[in-house]
């Protein structure tokens, strides 16, 4: 086995909330200045900005996986990964079925836009990426499942915007592959309360939204090789495949 080191959890200038600084190439430089094999590419809500980072990934060695940070409508942040670009077109064309149509304010929400790997604006997104869209967070895994994605409750130890903080516990029927947490003291004190979170698979990711902030807290892949099959492997602890934190 490899222990290869990913950050799961990135967001873009597609997203309102992340940096205009996070284009393409400043994206795939700072990955590759903090040593990560592998990123995931997880905007609000949207999925638009992955082929440009994917294609200057390749180029350099880094391995881009395709994903999205869907809001449900309890407003649960999840982190989907895609096993391919064609299921996260897919994933998108649903995902807009569902999206409110609020029209997005940048002067007071920031700027939703795609650029090209010259840091050109190839398109902008006209409704607000932040709102919840109109399917249950059990919708939302299922519909995953159904897609052979992988499904993970995003920085799972927040006090807003996480799966506990708004409904309080798991379901055990919910189709979880993993937990993500972005902060180990926090995450530490959720355990703590929440013994039965010690039986998923869990891992730390940036949530980064600034240059800076990628690889912050990154994980490790125990994996004979980087795909998303590897991922999902390491999500079942399938024949020593791990996924934990550094």
């Amino acid at each position: 086995m490899t222990q290869y080191k990913v950050d799961l959890h990135i967001h873009t200038c597609l997203s309102p909330c992340g940096s205009l600084e996070m284009s393409p190439s400043r994206i795939v430089d700072r990955a590759i200045e903090q040593g990560l094999s592998a990123i995931a590419i997880t905007d609000h809500n949207a999925t638009q900005q992955y082929p440009a980072i994917r294609e200057l990934g390749e180029e350099r060695g880094l391995v881009v996986f395709p994903g999205v940070e869907v809001a449900t409508r309890e407003e649960v942040h999840c982190v989907v990964l895609f096993p391919s670009d064609d299921v996260r077109v897919e994933f998108q064309a649903y995902i807009d079925r569902y999206l409110p149509h609020i029209p997005n304010n940048p002067e007071r929400m920031g700027d939703q836009v795609w650029v090209n790997r010259n840091q050109e604006i190839e398109g902008e997104i006209p409704w607000s990426l932040i709102s919840g869209i109109d399917q249950s967070i059990n919708e939302v895994a299922t519909y995953a499942k159904q897609q052979d994605c992988l499904f993970i409750p995003a920085h799972i130890e927040r006090p807003s915007y996480s799966l506990i903080s708004q409904l309080g516990f798991i379901d055990p029927t919910l189709l979880v592959d993993a937990l993500e947490y972005n902060n180990q003291e926090r995450f530490d004190s959720l355990i703590g309360k929440n013994n039965y979170l010690k039986h998923y698979v869990s891992f730390t990711a940036s949530d980064a939204h600034f240059p800076s902030q990628i690889g912050e807290r990154p994980s490790f892949l125990e994996a004979d090789s980087l795909s998303f099959d590897s991922l999902r492997k390491a999500c079942r602890k399938d024949n020593g495949y791990l996924l934990r934190k550094t």
